[in-house]
């Protein structure tokens, strides 16, 4: 923006002037000030005043000096560039004009936040044409939706995107808890359960417009079985897929699972076009197709824009667009963890004064925690010490003191029998339990993302350690890259969240067997060997009481081994308009856009 930056220069040159006084000045002066010739200053100033910014009166004949009028301050100028840019959709350029020039003007980022804050919520345009009414609901985040392949997604946020892209072959509905057709229209199994028929359903489309066929289920679950080390868990039971031809293939396992069709309904099992995928390659994360009820037309670094999907098989959304403005600084101050939306505005000039807004809120299944790595050498393999830890890290304490939107967190089944507070022995035992572990005050490492509120997290943990003479270090990392099998098995503690849905069994398996999380590899072998009896069994249960019993079993032994501590979980709130319906959060706290519409 060379124009806007002439503009300032002209501006601090002659600090003294007034915004709209007319200024005597000559055209060496001008090109002085702009550091150019006097025919590139002719030229800028042309622009300037084209753009409605100056008047330029060149003086006529020796003598006469010219008449320039500044006619914007330089936060109104620099305000109104970046509303521009933001309605070209250039939002990271907006961005970072406003952070640049914030420096020294302090109000502007306080007057573009507050301009774009109304600019989210509900908007209804009146296209000419096939359109007509265009229903958009203009949301805004903290980063870019980079990553949204199935086989690769790590946040929750990402999560919900994929459920808004992709479908599965079957999915499950959380209020019935019951597992209903999607691509699949019908299923059966062998009578000792080891071979699921499916039959799919005819002109089911793909985004690109290709019709899916078996083949394309067989891609996708091969794939994330060859190529995922974050969510092959999943398929774990799987022994064969075979095509019999485009609407029916079978799939084959290697021993009986009650929680195979629950895996088959998570969005990391979602279906991909084997074709569409071959030839993106990598760039298929950034613009990828499903069949879900929305499909991708835009996705940078500014923003992720969704349409309808008119063919969808499962009945077009009411929305027609979705945009997701990536605005780090308004997502900062306005949401704690991945809330979406902290208010849905209309975009309605009609009086509402009369009306209810509606309080949607709930308490997230999810939840954070802390592991201790009892698998690594060093002073946390010893047991005793690990309870140590779980005693001094106590989620009630961190909660009391951090507050926000932290709440007590329900884990698999309500136990709370290893939330329990441990006391913190006294100071002659601690000296014992340091000399048997061998623990002589080196710096042990925590990991964790450099999200505001696992900053705070670690921080609380890194004092509260401290004062019992336990040194703790910090340590950032991405998601992708906490991600990592070597990283997590270096780490001494992690702070992460565990995602937790509706599917509390299968929920609990991604737990502990996810190759992207830090349980799974911070158990001890003891550890390990007792979760791997109680997860078998539980695939073989078929009541859903002998299925609790065996994760109560789960979380006993959990709490015997002092791996990690559950910290808290968050409450999520947000504020819908009145004539907007079908708004919910799921377990997650996020919104299914394909439900919501508006009530005139």
């Amino acid at each position: 923006m060379q124009l806007v930056e002439q503009y300032m220069r002209l501006c601090a040159g002659r600090p003294n002037e007034a915004i709209g006084h007319p200024l005597d000045i000559s055209l060496a002066e001008v090109a002085s000030l702009l550091f150019c010739t006097l025919r590139n200053a002719t030229l800028t100033l042309k622009k300037m005043q084209s753009q409605g910014w100056v008047v330029w009166q060149p003086g006529r004949g020796r003598g006469n000096r010219s008449v320039l009028t500044c006619l914007l301050a330089p936060e109104d100028l620099i305000l109104s560039v970046a509303k521009e840019l933001v309605q070209k959709g250039e939002i990271r350029a907006a961005r970072d004009m406003i952070d640049e020039y914030g420096v020294n003007l302090p109000v502007l980022g306080e007057k573009f936040s507050r301009w774009m804050n109304s600019q989210f919520g509900h908007r209804v345009k009146r296209e000419k044409g096939n359109k007509g009414r265009v229903d958009t609901l203009r949301l805004f985040y903290n980063r870019p939706f980079a990553g949204l392949d199935p086989i690769h997604i790590l946040l929750r946020s990402e999560s919900h995107m994929v459920k808004q892209l992709f479908d599965s072959l079957v999915q499950f509905d959380p209020v019935t808890k019951r597992i209903e057709p999607a691509i699949a229209f019908y299923w059966d199994a062998s009578e000792e359960g080891k071979q699921w028929t499916f039959y799919l359903r005819k002109g089911v489309l793909f985004h690109h417009g290709r019709p899916l066929v078996a083949d394309d289920v067989r891609f996708s679950l091969l794939r994330l079985m060859e190529h995922s080390y974050k969510h092959r868990w999943l398929a774990a039971s799987i022994e064969s897929i075979t095509v019999k031809d485009d609407y029916v293939l079978t799939i084959s396992l290697h021993m009986p699972d009650e929680l195979f069709l629950q895996a088959l309904s998570k969005e990391y099992m979602a279906i991909v076009p084997c074709d569409y995928v071959l030839e993106m390659g990598e760039q298929f994360a950034q613009m990828p197709v499903g069949t879900g009820p929305f499909r991708v037309v835009r996705n940078d670094d500014s923003m992720l824009v969704l349409e309808a999907f008119t063919p969808y098989f499962g009945g077009r959304p009411f929305l027609d667009r979705i945009e997701i403005w990536c605005v780090p600084g308004m997502a900062a101050e306005a949401q704690a963890d991945e809330s979406l939306l902290s208010v849905m505005a209309m975009d309605d000039h009609r009086d509402t004064s009369a009306l209810t807004w509606s309080d949607v809120g709930r308490l997230e299944d999810c939840f954070q925690y802390v592991s201790l790595n009892g698998a690594k050498n060093g002073p946390l393999s010893h047991s005793e010490f690990r309870s140590l830890m779980v005693a001094i890290i106590c989620g009630q304490a961190l909660r009391q003191e951090l507050q926000g939107t932290r709440e007590h967190a329900v884990i698999w089944g309500g136990s709370d029998s290893f939330q329990e507070k441990r006391e913190v022995p006294e100071s002659q035992e601690l000296v014992r339990i340091f000399k048997e572990s061998g623990y002589q005050g080196e710096v042990l490492s925590l990991y964790t993302y450099p999200d505001s509120d696992h900053i705070e997290d670690a921080q609380w943990i890194q004092k509260t350690c401290e004062e019992y003479g336990i040194a703790i270090e910090i340590r950032y990392a991405s998601p992708e890259e906490l991600a990592l099998p070597p990283l997590l098995q270096e780490a001494d503690l992690v702070v992460d969240s565990a995602n937790v849905d509706e599917r509390a069994e299968l929920s609990l398996r991604e737990f502990l067997y996810a190759g992207a999380l830090s349980i799974s590899h911070h158990l001890d072998p003891h550890g390990k060997e007792e979760i791997a009896y109680w997860m078998n069994r539980m695939s073989c249960v078929q009541t859903a009481q002998d299925q609790q019993a065996c994760v109560d079993s789960i979380m006993h032994t959990l709490a015997a081994c002092s791996t990690f501590v559950p910290l808290y979980s968050n409450r999520v709130e947000i504020l819908a308009h009145p004539r907007l319906s079908g708004v919910s959060l799921d377990a997650y706290g996020w919104m299914d856009f394909r439900r919501i519409f508006v009530r005139e």
